[in-house]
């Protein structure tokens, strides 16, 4: 009895990482567009509230840049056949423009770093465990070098107005709503595709 516990604990908390074919790929891929798609609302939102509420222009030419390259997410897996290099593709633009929007508008006091934390999320849905624990310890590691550089007086005065800040915020309540509220479904959805899925797949 006391085995068959550990067993059940042991694959329920750790369980086995679910075989690639073409039914899992061809689900993952539909996620894909759908994460780049809502991640990508937020991204050229921030994109354009850098172009016209925050002062130095380079913040603006990093979120464009970053965006271009989050949008072409689904591009490269068509391209390459690797979710991982899609995911990663879409996760890296967002660190690099979350970082550098929270830099330029309070460092380690804006509110916007809290988007790391969706990060190994998005990592996890597309690929796999060992991809969202890395992702993990990455998001940590870049919310603790944000807490560096505003230690040390490397961060600059915010340079967003107050209109932009109350956008920004706006964002960040509405967008985690939105959000959490996707991905739950995601998770409801990946549940009943694995549980349905196929047999002889």
């Amino acid at each position: 009895m006391e085995q068959e516990e550990q067993i059940l604990w042991g694959t329920t908390l750790f369980s086995l990482d679910v075989k690639e074919d073409k039914h899992v790929r061809h689900y993952k891929w539909r996620l894909l567009v759908l994460i780049t798609l809502l991640t990508g609302l937020l991204m050229w939102t921030y994109s354009f509230i850098s172009l016209f509420f925050v002062e130095n222009p380079t913040l603006a030419q990093i979120g464009f840049a970053c965006s271009i390259m989050h949008a072409f997410s689904p591009l490269i897996y068509r391209w390459s056949r690797s979710m991982s290099l899609a995911a990663y593709s879409m996760v890296t633009s967002g660190m690099i423009f979350q970082f550098s929007f929270s830099y330029f508008t309070g460092g380690f006091f804006s509110p916007t770093l809290i988007w790391f934390a969706v990060l190994p999320l998005i990592v996890g849905l597309l690929t796999s465990r060992a991809h969202a624990i890395l992702w993990t310890f990455l998001s940590v590691g870049a919310y603790l070098l944000m807490f560096l550089l505003q230690s040390k007086g490397l961060v600059p005065e915010s340079s967003i107005s107050e209109l932009g800040r109350t956008l920004a915020q706006f964002m960040i309540g509405l967008g985690l709503i939105g959000l959490v509220g996707g991905f739950t479904v995601f998770f409801l959805e990946l549940a009943y595709f694995y549980h349905h899925k196929p047999k002889d797949s």
